[in-house]
């Protein structure tokens, strides 16, 4: 029997909020980081983002400052503490029936984040998504390096990387597959699949909604 698959982004999609910028403000928060040097910057690339002029490279060598040098055991606590404070609250239950009718329907659901691995794996695990696509963090020795492995999952790159995930599991095209995101930085992905459903757009991405005439919709 053939299985449609239903591709999920997370952030400002199942999540009220993004992830990648709530991390460094939690670690703001827990005195983890210094603030001065962390908040302005973090606000900076998260309207960069919004605007869909994000400089990815320049983005992911801050945002792993967080991790770099540390071993994921270190910080096994510290996400743990950010998944239950920070990102259950910002689950969006609407969001969460969407994933439960695909999830009835028997389709092979896929989270495609441009976030990094480090924080996308146990949102994931407690969204129960066994596949995931995500910008890949280096570990060498056991230890974070601050670098990605292999290319961002950001605009082209994530379509490149479900691409090559589809690939390995035997899906050969995206006539069956349903994609949902709420960013213009997801445009490459959305003008792929079959059905395009843009959650809660951005502006930008509102207006190539209406002119491709694709789904669109606002969850509270």
């Amino acid at each position: 029997m053939k299985r449609n698959l239903a591709i999920f982004d997370l952030d400002n999609t199942i999540l009220n909020g993004d992830s990648d910028y709530s991390w460094i403000n939690f670690l703001i928060e827990q005195g983890v980081v210094d603030k001065e040097e962390y908040e302005k910057k973090n606000q900076y690339f998260y309207d960069q983002y919004y605007k869909g002029k994000l400089d990815y490279d320049e983005w992911t060598e801050f945002s792993l400052t967080t991790v770099k040098g540390k071993k994921p055991e270190e910080i096994a606590d510290l996400l743990s503490n950010f998944l239950s404070s920070v990102i259950e609250p910002m689950v969006n239950i609407y969001a969460l029936r969407l994933l439960h009718e695909h999830n009835h329907n028997n389709d092979i659901m896929l989270l495609a984040s441009a976030t990094n691995s480090v924080i996308v794996k146990p949102i994931a695990r407690r969204l129960g998504f066994k596949n995931i696509v995500s910008t890949e963090v280096e570990i060498i020795d056991g230890f974070y390096t601050g670098r990605v492995l292999g290319i961002p999952a950001l605009g082209e790159g994530k379509l490149v990387k479900v691409k090559e995930w589809m690939s390995k599991n035997n899906i050969n095209s995206f006539n069956d597959a349903t994609f949902y995101s709420d960013s213009i930085n997801d445009l490459p992905l959305m003008a792929e699949v079959n059905k395009a459903v843009a959650v809660n757009p951005d502006d930008l991405l509102r207006e190539e909604c209406d002119s491709r005439s694709w789904e669109v919709i606002d969850l509270p």
